[in-house]
């Protein structure tokens, strides 16, 4: 292989690819980067065997071939030099020369043939999602994942394609359910579990149409000059549909930024391992109260209620996280009961936490 690139632009390639070499390599070829002459342009890829990135860079390509060349070193070595060129040749003796400008390297690479690159998906099915809705979406879902990876279903985030053109975002632990639904095009109606290393490097790299392909045991998205690669997590999702409440006894309308920024003060004297603040709802308001060893809090916010009033006791860490997605927005706070679950949504309910109360004995 011998090829002359741009070292803007394949700076740039490399900076998206560098993400999806293996931090802890089971064989030494996946701590490096796949480069390979196709199409008259340069195809590089890196994997770690769950999730796999490629792009390509246009360049001149004056030998054909493929190298498979450290990807930590590369990536260091081509964010330094400042010359506007940069030739790499692989030699026989399976060594690459790298120059640019006054610099000249010679890397030790490892055999091409060592290198796996993931398959493409063999069925004609596909979704078309836009990039910034599915990045959004995922942005607002992703933190609720289980952290337990005992539970592999639950580790991962859900996209379950619905029939009337949707898909939802599903994500959860013990103690929040969180959802979020976006319209896509074509597809049809299926679940597929992604892992959350795939998750954020979605969320790094959507934009523009998002092309999804399913297969059997991965997932490939493409974008314009990017594709990610990622094998889906075994099992059943757990029927998140039982678990969303469908009654309230209580209901309450209000600026989520107000309701954050009071918990946020209140919970400031909660016991840091169990941070547990108090919400009475009632008489157009909302009562906020905490209290641990360094003092006691108290807030009121003002809000429209309907229905009975209530008390009801959250993890403030919880309630928090699900209230910083409603920036700017009104949030609405249904209750079901003070030991049932607990709704928290957007005027339109395309986004929905599912939040479990506290219990406190007395």
């Amino acid at each position: 292989m011998d090829i002359v690139a741009k070292s803007k632009e394949f700076r740039k390639v490399l900076g998206k690819v560098y993400r999806g070499v293996a931090s802890r390599p089971p064989y030494p070829a996946l701590s490096g980067i796949h480069l390979e002459v196709e199409n008259n342009s340069l195809k590089l890829t890196a994997t770690d065997l769950e999730v796999g990135i490629t792009s390509r860079c246009p360049v001149e390509v004056r030998e054909e071939g493929s190298v498979v060349l450290p990807g930590k070193v590369l990536y260091n070595l081509v964010k330094s030099l400042s010359s506007p060129e940069l030739e790499i040749v692989s030699l026989p003796d399976g060594n690459s020369e790298i120059r640019g400008g006054k610099s000249y390297y010679k890397l030790s690479g490892f055999p091409a043939d060592d290198f796996p690159l993931f398959p493409l998906p063999s069925s004609i099915t596909s979704f078309s999602v836009p990039g910034e809705k599915l990045k959004e979406g995922l942005m607002k879902v992703y933190f609720t994942a289980s952290k337990d990876e005992s539970s592999l279903p639950l580790s991962g985030v859900l996209f379950h394609f619905e029939e009337e053109g949707k898909l939802r975002l599903v994500a959860s632990d013990d103690h929040v359910l969180s959802l979020c639904s976006i319209e896509v095009q074509n597809g049809e109606v299926a679940q597929y579990i992604l892992p959350l290393r795939a998750i954020t490097e979605i969320i790094r790299l959507a934009e523009g149409e998002t092309r999804i392909f399913p297969a059997k045991g991965f997932i490939l998205f493409q974008w314009e000059d990017i594709s990610l690669f990622s094998r889906l997590i075994e099992g059943e999702y757990p029927d998140y549909k039982r678990v969303i409440p469908q009654s309230f006894v209580t209901q309450t309308s209000l600026p989520g930024d107000e309701l954050r920024k009071a918990l946020e003060r209140v919970s400031l004297v909660a016991p840091p391992e169990s941070p547990v603040v108090e919400l009475l709802l009632g008489e157009g308001k909302i009562e906020l109260s905490s209290s641990g060893e360094v003092g006691i809090a108290k807030e009121e916010v003002e809000a429209e209620i309907e229905g009975e009033e209530i008390k009801i006791f959250f993890n403030a860490r919880y309630l928090l996280d699900t209230l910083r997605s409603f920036s700017g927005e009104k949030a609405m706070l249904e209750i079901s009961g003070e030991l049932a679950p607990t709704r928290l949504r957007g005027e339109d309910e395309h986004l929905q936490y599912i939040l479990m109360p506290v219990e406190i004995k007395e």
